[in-house]
């Protein structure tokens, strides 16, 4: 019963890696329309500038809603921080799918952005505190799935609005990122705070409640309690959790290895090349021949190529595969995919081209990208991440990683069209270095976490397991371990009166 109970509130919170993954998706559509360009730029159709704010404006609130999420998780939950986020999804996507001119939807994309940077933040963090070390991968990596069922969403709902006629061609497709934000704000309503953030604001039974019905075994759920309990009061005697000192604490000597490689995690999804080609593939496949609805189909194949992979990550990958090891295998498996859609592309890639058939070729290889990078990295990156950091920085850890993941966003967002124009075919080189040195990386840097529970990940980067010096834990903790006691006496004394 507990296990069906995890996995559905990980399914509600992993909605927000939908919300995510349809917003990110839906705009590349919707800048594709004729009748968006033309009630939004007038008669020329054309606004390089303002095309590239709106999508540069989406990653900026991504990086500002990112950093307002750590203080905000420690203060009002993670849980109430999913819901602040999808409220603030619904109140951009309003905005958007209404706007009556550009300045409104630059706004309405930046305040969906800023959802987003809180949602990429706040739910890896809230899945990996209510998982048990053993499927953390597997329901980390929901969000993973959940993102990649969002991007082929908005693909298909992109190619099913070139059908309509006028401004519903655009508006409804907007208008569509609000029903997973309704789904998500309803629904985590009703799952529980993590056992951890519970302990943090010192509500022990209110922690045993929710681990009782996570594990059902009450020897289990004393165990993990005193863990838990005895590690943050170990964590408190170590550091005050105010933005500032949790900075000097992430920039430490001691913290410094973990935040350099939650940050390089992040900073490679973008700079394995897989933002580039997901935004930018219609331009690609108008260099080959294939544009208007033809390309939207395209592009919907595409998408669905990710949710397959993403399956496959949950079935076969997900706490089976040593983390680490995913993580170099697969940056050398997408270093020698781009290497051929490169190989591909420099021969065939050009509309004129006798032949398409070396450019179907190419295509096909972008396909089977797309599903090497979910089986890979799109669920394996959040795991990872959510994991390295002790309680009381994750949030502020995993904050400041989404902060220059979508730095680095904003980054190739601006340059992607220059060099796509400049360069062509050989952009891919780029993306096939970065892949092959974060694949080094990962192999000789990279500790192995899988199997292990939050606590244990510390003892890699050498933290002090609160477990292994009792004794040198202050009275507060010891107090704590007597509450316990009285919790444990407690359920005795209930279950005898309900005998």
């Amino acid at each position: 019963m507990g296990r069906f109970f995890i996995m559905g509130i990980a399914t509600v919170a992993a909605l927000g890696g939908f919300i995510y993954g349809v917003d990110s998706g839906i705009i590349a559509t919707t800048l594709g329309h004729d009748t968006f360009k033309l009630y939004m730029y007038g008669p020329p159709k054309i606004n390089t500038a303002l095309s590239g704010a709106v999508v540069s404006v989406y990653n900026a609130g991504q990086a500002i809603g990112s950093l307002s999420t750590g203080a905000i998780a420690d203060w009002i939950s993670r849980k109430w921080t999913i819901f602040v986020a999808a409220v603030f999804a619904i109140i951009g996507t309003a905005i958007q799918a209404g706007a009556m001119n550009i300045g409104m939807l630059i706004a309405g994309r930046a305040i969906g952005g800023i959802a987003c940077g809180q949602l990429l933040s706040v739910v890896p963090i809230y899945i990996a505190e209510i998982s048990p070390p053993t499927e953390r991968g597997f329901l980390v990596g929901l969000q993973g799935m959940a993102i990649a069922i969002g991007f082929c969403a908005a693909n298909w709902i992109g190619y099913g609005s070139s059908f309509a006629k006028g401004d519903s061609q655009w508006r409804i497709p907007l208008a569509m990122q609000i029903p997973g934000a309704l789904c998500l704000a309803i629904g985590v309503c009703f799952v529980p705070y993590t056992p951890r953030w519970l302990v943090q604001k010192d509500r022990v039974e209110d922690a045993s409640r929710v681990l009782s019905i996570f594990h059902g075994d009450d020897d289990l759920v004393d165990q993990e309690l005193v863990q838990i309990r005895e590690q943050i009061q170990l964590e408190k005697l170590q550091s005050q959790v105010s933005w500032l000192a949790a900075l000097r604490q992430l920039f430490s000597r001691h913290y410094l290895r973990r935040t350099a490689t939650a940050t390089f995690i992040l900073a490679m999804t973008q700079l394995s090349g897989s933002s580039v080609i997901q935004n930018f593939q219609n331009i690609f496949y108008a260099t080959v021949g294939f544009e208007g609805q033809q390309a939207l189909l395209i592009s919907g194949v595409y998408g669905l190529m990710g949710v397959i992979g993403q399956a496959f990550y949950l079935l076969v990958v997900a706490d089976r595969w040593p983390r680490a090891r995913t993580l170099s295998i697969g940056s050398v498996v997408l270093a020698v995919l781009l290497a051929v859609c490169m190989a591909l592309s420099a021969v065939y890639g050009s509309a004129d081209n006798a032949s398409l058939d070396g450019a179907r070729g190419a295509i096909a290889f972008i396909f089977i990208y797309s599903a090497a990078y979910a089986v890979f990295f799109n669920g394996t990156v959040w795991v990872v991440c959510s994991e390295l950091f002790p309680h009381f920085l994750r949030s502020r850890g995993i904050a400041i990683s989404v902060f220059l993941h979508s730095l680095v966003a904003i980054v190739l967002s601006q340059i992607t069209p220059v060099a796509l124009a400049q360069v062509g075919w050989r952009y891919y080189s780029l993306f096939i270095a970065t892949n092959l040195l974060a694949g080094l990386i990962y192999f000789f840097f990279l500790p192995e976490t899988a199997g292990k529970s939050l606590e244990e990940v510390g003892e890699l980067f050498g933290d002090v397991l609160a477990t292994d010096h009792i004794g040198n834990i202050d009275v507060a903790a010891k107090a704590g371990a007597v509450e316990l006691e009285e919790i444990g006496n407690n359920r005795s004394s209930q279950s005898r009166s309900k005998a």
